[in-house]
């Protein structure tokens, strides 16, 4: 455990959340969540267990209906392909996310990603933010989902500092701020909807980190 008074350590990383921080979906589609609905028609499962086996595990539709026995027919796999598909096209990046990156690594901060995200997702939002990242890690990857600590663990021990000089920004307060606190980081919330939170866009990181 770190001794360091997290308001007089410098912050020299950002992490930032993915969905709803740094990338949108233009036309959602959802279909891990119409899988899901249909494992429910079959046996209860809570919308957090389920959350947490798609998002913990390496898995694609096809493992997913499996690991819940839920057989497809040809025309549900398909059509839930497709939709998979169409969601992942339309990913795309906030306005302001690329400029606030680059700006950010060449101030000298490291970048990290800690995102709650199913595996067919991962490749695609890495493309999208290739150059402007140093370490990612995403929950299908490491067995965790946010808000537990394990995830924060992982990522200040990957940028390399302590987590009081790690600064944590993301749009779910409970997932991203208050894991993240509770985890010794520094935490901001961005509220892109009504501006109720610390920032209402990433622009105002920066003038934020120069107050800092």
């Amino acid at each position: 455990m770190s001794s360091l008074d997290p308001l007089q350590t410098r912050i020299r990383a950002v992490l930032f959340d993915v969905y709803g921080t740094l990338v949108h979906i233009q036309n959602p589609k959802s279909p891990y969540r119409q899988l899901l609905k249909v494992a429910r028609e079959r046996q209860p499962i809570s919308k957090e267990q389920s959350a947490r086996d798609i998002m913990c595990r390496a898995f694609g539709l096809t493992e997913a209906a499996g690991y819940y026995g839920v057989e497809l027919s040809a025309i549900q796999q398909r059509r839930l392909e497709l939709d998979l598909d169409e969601e992942i096209r339309s990913l795309r990046l906030y306005p302001e996310v690329s400029e606030v990156l680059r700006t950010l690594r060449a101030r000298g901060y490291r970048i990290g990603l800690c995102s709650n995200l199913a595996l067919p997702y991962v490749q695609p939002v890495a493309h999208l933010l290739e150059g402007m990242f140093d370490v990612a890690i995403w929950s299908c990857g490491v067995g965790a989902i946010k808000p537990d600590p394990e995830m924060y663990a992982m990522a200040t021990q990957r940028l390399g500092f302590e987590p009081a000089a790690v600064l944590m920004v993301g749009d779910n307060y409970q997932a991203d701020v208050e894991g993240s606190r509770l985890a010794g980081l520094r935490a901001l919330h961005l509220n892109r909807q009504n501006g109720r939170g610390d920032l209402r866009s990433l622009e105002g990181l920066l003038d934020h980190l120069t107050c800092a």
